[in-house]
């Protein structure tokens, strides 16, 4: 019997991807029921997925749990008494995550799949590969927290924006890209991985918030490893990541500039120059070489050199050349708002907006900034605005305000709702009700040439 046919299945959360894996699971003969327990859907998507045949409920209360063959978890509260019941009564319990790899798994055919993960670095990673990728010739798909495209030597064909990176929306890419002949696909994925990944990256866990039905970030990443039974997974070996090594059932490739193991950084000067020493490949090959790539000077920071590690140790893994992946890597300009720093008349200007809601990665660029201070700038400016949440995520204010009075930051421009807060911790700073670029500027006038951070989950 094939999984996830010809059952009842009760799909839990609507918000986050729930819809599409009910659609999916309606072509495969499945009798569908959804429990909608965030409350987000509107009434005529209500009456639109019961004209297809699927009950909606809202309340756990409402459900006969005894019914079903199996129950899809994405985004709720693991203590609701749905999940105890279905323990007591042998009704299998799985991430929207799972169900996802189990459906991929089955229509993927011969196409090379990365999926990755992790709370950093996930959407530059992922767009690197994409290039290193549609450079040595291949056609790839890549679905990321900015678009859904093809990416072919004759060009870049977009397909959807604003696709969220929700694990059900693999299934909602690959549908959308069905009429292209593709080598490979590229998934950037917020919980986890499906485990239909030939490769999958994690490019490190630096904020362990809670999220979803699997209780914090760790755990969900965690997924990554569990769910994949073949294939490579490659790890950050800087961070606490390294560890799904010993719990994978197949092979790892561990990257590093500290603790790498299959690919090592030896030296970090004009040029990022290291070994890769018994690399897997998905075919079962081994490399073994030097390495070296120079980063366009726009690209900011140390998380920059790991995501570009990441993209390198995925791309030797699918069997790429990697001399050819170092020139990829050396041409690449960068992923809007993602630590790109751009010179201006007044200083330096580093976009960190997709960097609001994480403070371990905030943190470490303003250390990085403030290492360069009297070497390539005489004043160091953090900005901190927007909310104090984005998606799921919430930003630990409280942490990221005691780190703030402990460093020496030359001027801090506040705003929003997340710059409000911090006035409120006590975080000493200008409060500017209507931000700009131009008004921050104008505040760091004061210095001749400041090295600007923008935090912001508003980009």
């Amino acid at each position: 019997m094939r999984p996830l046919t010809d059952c009842k299945a009760l799909v839990v959360d609507m918000t986050h991807g729930g819809k599409v894996l009910c659609e999916e699971l309606l072509k495969r003969g499945c009798e569908v029921h959804a429990l909608d327990n965030h409350r987000t859907l509107k009434k005529e998507e209500i009456d639109f997925l019961n004209s297809r045949g699927i009950k909606v409920f809202s309340d756990e209360k409402d459900l006969k749990v005894e019914e079903y063959d199996a129950i899809i978890v994405q985004h709720a509260d693991p203590t609701m008494k749905l999940f105890s019941y279905a323990l007591e009564l042998g009704v299998p319990v799985i991430s929207h995550s799972r169900a996802v790899g189990i459906i991929v798994s089955e229509i993927k055919g011969s196409l090379k799949i990365v999926e990755i993960t992790g709370t950093n670095g996930k959407t530059t990673t992922a767009n690197i590969l994409a290039k290193i990728i549609c450079d040595s010739g291949g056609t790839v798909l890549i679905h990321d927290s900015l678009s859904t495209r093809i990416l072919k030597d004759s060009g870049e064909f977009l397909l959807r924006k604003g696709l969220s990176i929700t694990p059900a929306n693999v299934l909602k890419a690959f549908r959308l890209s069905e009429n292209y002949d593709l080598d490979y696909a590229v998934f950037e994925i917020s919980l986890g991985g499906t485990g239909a990944g030939d490769i999958g990256v994690l490019t490190g866990i630096y904020e362990n918030y809670r999220a979803s039905f699997f209780r914090n970030a760790f755990n969900s990443k965690l997924q990554m490893a569990i769910n994949m039974k073949n294939g490579i997974l490659v790890l950050n070996g800087d961070n606490i990541a390294r560890r799904f090594a010993h719990v994978f059932f197949g092979r790892s490739n561990v990257y590093g500039i500290e603790s790498g193991q299959e690919v090592k950084v030896k030296r970090i000067g004009e040029k990022v120059e290291g070994v890769i020493e018994h690399l897997y490949t998905v075919s079962g090959g081994e490399v073994n070489c030097q390495f070296g790539f120079k980063l366009q000077q726009n690209l900011f920071g140390r998380f920059q050199i790991l995501n570009a590690l990441g993209a390198l140790t995925a791309a030797a893994s699918l069997g790429l050349e990697v001399e050819e992946a170092c020139k990829s890597i050396e041409s690449f300009k960068g992923v809007k708002g993602r630590a790109l720093a751009e010179k201006t008349e007044r200083g330096i200007f580093v976009n960190c907006s997709n960097r609001g809601v994480n403070v371990t990665a905030m943190l470490s660029a303003i250390d990085e900034a403030q290492s360069l201070k009297g070497v390539k700038a005489d004043g160091i400016v953090a900005v901190f605005s927007g909310s104090e949440r984005a998606t799921c995520e919430i930003i630990d204010t409280p942490r990221l305000g005691e780190e703030l009075k402990k460093r020496d930051i030359d001027l801090i421009i506040l705003s929003g709702a997340l710059g409000r807060r911090l006035a409120e911790l006590g975080i000493q700073g200008e409060f500017v009700e209507n931000l700009s670029k131009n008004e921050v500027e104008r505040l760091s006038a004061r210095f001749n040439n400041p090295l600007i951070l923008f935090f912001s989950n508003e980009a």
